[in-house]
């Protein structure tokens, strides 16, 4: 079955966001550094300990502005620029892959081609590459596309990646 969508921009910004989303792995590192700095940051000398806490508040602070701030200013920025982004684009799940086509072109996307997938309750996004991905609004269900077959279809190539 084939559906047709557009990406808003704020479709794009929505799913840039979930592109951005820190994997498990780089979750748990981040904790184990913060939390590894803040045993040191107790025991050290005020000299030492008042730098380290200044550091741990400014990182967060930093994370916070260009996740909430920065990131989908840049997003939307990229949106507008980018003017194939605002054309109708086709999905159409195949046995071989997933195929993509808009008024400039169609390409498939294989399965065994594909780097790796995430989604949430409104989108699918399909990497081809690492920071080349594909997004599938799961609202186009609603055309009649089949989500579910896509994202078990994905499940069965690799794992979603968290």
């Amino acid at each position: 079955m084939k559906a047709k969508y557009r990406i808003s921009k704020k479709d794009y910004v929505a799913s840039g966001r979930l592109y951005a989303r820190p994997t498990v792995k780089v979750v748990i590192v981040s904790v184990m550094v913060f939390a590894v700095l803040l045993v040191v940051a107790v025991y050290a000398p005020p000299a030492v300990s008042a730098p380290i806490v200044g550091g741990l508040i400014g990182w967060i602070v930093f994370f916070l502005v260009v996740q909430l701030f920065v990131s989908p200013y840049l997003l939307g920025r990229h949106y507008d620029k980018y003017k194939a982004m605002h054309e109708e684009f086709t999905v159409e799940l195949r046995e071989e892959g997933v195929s993509f086509s808009s008024r400039d072109g169609e390409g498939l996307l294989r399965w065994d081609a594909i780097h790796k997938w995430r989604q949430n309750d409104r989108y699918v996004i399909i990497f081809s590459m690492p920071r080349l991905y594909y997004v599938v609004p799961k609202s186009i269900s609603e055309s009649g596309f089949d989500i579910p077959a896509l994202v078990a279809a994905l499940n069965q190539t690799m794992p979603e990646s968290k």
